[in-house]
């Protein structure tokens, strides 16, 4: 079950509100991380179908993970090219296979949400509504 404090540690990652950030995170290591990764795959699955469909050409997903790749800041853990594509193909394809490791796969979608929602990509109230969207989908899992 994800709570309010998962939903605002979001918020604030994608609005890169690094102080409020790590207030949330210092509150969320003394309430717990459980069904953060739900939540953030949720997150995940709906802003990935913001930005690609089942349509998108292979090529046009490895460009983009190649991008978010290069533009890593320094310092941030590496994310694995090919789990990256397939968890993307995965969110617009649910017949696409994954079998990835779950630390890397919360890696990729941290990266990939900030990717396309961050720096101001979508307004306050679409951020909401996908929040909420989310927390609907991850209590349904």
């Amino acid at each position: 079950m994800s709570s309010p404090e998962m939903v605002d540690y979001i918020r604030t990652m994608v609005r890169g509100d690094h102080e409020a950030n790590d207030r949330v995170e210092a509150r969320l290591d003394q309430l717990g991380w459980d069904g953060f990764p739900t939540l953030l795959g949720a997150v995940f699955y709906f802003a990935v179908n913001r930005r690609f469909d089942e349509r998108t050409p292979p090529g046009e997903i490895m460009r983009f993970v190649a991008d978010i790749r290069a533009a890593a800041p320094a310092g941030a853990p590496e994310i694995d090219a090919n789990a990256a594509e397939t968890l993307i193909r995965a969110a617009v394809d649910p017949d696409v296979e994954t079998a990835i490791d779950p630390q890397m796969a919360g890696r990729v979608q941290g990266l990939v949400i900030l990717a396309i929602l961050g720096n101001d990509a979508i307004a306050d109230d679409d951020l909401d509504a996908l929040l909420a969207d989310a927390v609907a989908l991850a209590n349904r899992v």
